[in-house]
């Protein structure tokens, strides 16, 4: 991707000006007419060069200010929520000095609200005043499975993946996207914002949580593209609903389920295609259960190999402070396996494998198996350090209506005595960040209460 390559996908006709870029009222022109206020700003009143924080869900108000930025306005920052905690942390962990947000928040003491404001402006003559393999734009994953990171993101990993995007599945001025996922993560960023944008087709500004409000708004809406999340698709497969309109679906943020993407295709009549990826490589692969496809096809921008058992890709959406190898790729943390004909299969998390007992352990086997059990509604297994710290010892949160006792019970007759959780906690719901992502740290927290560690020594029967 070159520059005028990203000039070409912000230039808009006149007519296109006149269209509108949200369901909700918001044309093209308005983006452009924020974008210039943002940038105004950033010229006559930022008092430093530190990033601009974006305490924001409004799809318009994030582009208009990834469109200032580009133009050479203020970096950006996006925090992993919209919670006073995580602004504030957000701030503080990469240096903000000034908040952008249209709604009430606790702006930190000593950093500044940027005021909302429009200025008129000749959108097809925006222009690219940044370098398009520098960062402009970081995104912070608040530590939803270790220690939080920022991750930052160039003009060419952004904008160009939201191209290839573009490109492969076809979108364009006639859809209307329907997304159920936050925009302030690199999923939900790239596809209920700058996607829509370049391809100039619409985006519904609602972003409808619950199973009954989503249904409720593609239909009202009639959208064509629907951007869940595993954790959605989930709630849905338990609602009886039918939507014809749809030509496409998407699904990441993890592995979803085979039988909640089959009750969406049965319900839509379309198939949902899971995008593999993360917040630091971008996109890298899909698949569609649907099609009966259980492998992953790579973009044909993504090359891949298999280093020992760990997938290493080489790819235009790597961020720039990944440690790249002499040959090109960043090795991820996910197993795989190559099929043979351009396709691989993960086969889980390295970290997934842990030594109990002096053996390897695979974590995601065990979950597998609890997950196969009929009235296990949901589980994540994790493993903890042991009493003793030499070792590990397996846990898990279980979404089921099931007595202790009767779990331990069960889990016996499917699982080797290492393999035996020794942490046990029922839970209403797997907890997720914002993001549709397992957290862990949630999970570490209820993991590590007083009632959920095991007095007895570790060679002990659970009782």
């Amino acid at each position: 991707m070159t520059r005028q390559d990203v000039i070409h996908a912000f230039t808009l006709g006149s007519e296109a000006l006149k269209g509108k870029y949200t369901t909700g009222g918001t044309s093209y022109r308005e983006v452009f007419d924020l974008a210039s206020g943002i940038y105004a700003w950033s010229l006559h009143e930022q008092k430093t060069d530190s990033p601009l924080c974006l305490a924001t869900r409004d799809k318009a108000l994030l582009m208009a200010a990834i469109l200032a930025s580009l133009a050479g306005g203020p970096f950006l920052v996006l925090p992993a929520s919209l919670s006073d905690a995580s602004i504030a942390e957000t701030c503080q962990i990469i240096g903000a000095s000034a908040v952008l947000s249209d709604q009430p928040i606790a702006i930190p003491k000593g950093i500044q609200s940027v005021p909302l404001r429009r200025e008129r402006t000749d959108a097809p003559a925006w222009h690219l005043k940044r370098k398009i393999d520098k960062p402009f734009l970081w995104l912070y994953t608040g530590g939803s499975t270790g220690a939080p990171k920022l991750w930052p993101k160039t003009p060419h990993n952004i904008i160009g993946e939201a191209l290839n995007l573009k490109k492969v599945f076809a979108i364009n001025e006639t859809d209307i996207l329907l997304s159920t996922v936050l925009p302030l993560h690199i999923y939900g960023l790239l596809f209920s914002v700058l996607l829509p944008f370049v391809s100039k087709a619409r985006v519904i500004d609602d972003i409808p949580y619950f199973p009954r409000e989503i249904v409720r708004t593609a239909a009202r809406t009639r959208c064509t593209v629907f951007i869940g999340s595993p954790m959605h698709y989930r709630a849905l497969s338990t609602s009886s609903f039918r939507l014809t309109h749809l030509k496409l679906a998407f699904s990441s943020g993890g592995f979803l389920e085979k039988s909640h993407s089959l009750h969406f295709t049965r319900a839509t009549g379309t198939g949902v295609t899971e995008v593999y990826g993360s917040t630091e490589t971008g996109g890298i692969a899909t698949r569609c259960i649907a099609d009966g496809k259980s492998a992953w096809q790579p973009f044909s921008c993504v090359r891949w190999t298999i280093d020992g058992e760990r997938l290493s890709v080489s790819s235009p959406f790597l961020s720039p402070n990944l440690h790249i190898n002499k040959k090109g790729f960043f090795t991820t943390g996910d197993r795989a396996a190559g099929s043979g004909d351009g396709t691989f299969i993960l086969h889980g998390r390295a970290d997934g494998i842990v030594k109990i007992g002096g053996k390897r352990v695979d974590l995601n086997a065990i979950e597998q198996k609890i997950k196969s059990l009929p009235w296990i509604m949901d589980a994540w297994v994790l493993s903890l350090p042991s009493r003793t710290g030499r070792e590990n010892e397996i846990a898990v949160l279980v979404v089921t209506k099931r007595t202790l006792p009767s779990l331990r019970k069960a889990f016996a007759k499917i699982l080797e005595p290492t393999h035996m959780p020794r942490r046990i906690i029922s839970v209403p719901s797997i907890p997720t960040t914002p993001a549709g992502k397992k957290d862990r740290r949630t999970a570490l927290s209820l993991l590590s209460q007083p009632g959920n560690i095991p007095k007895h020594k570790p060679h002990e029967e659970d009782n």
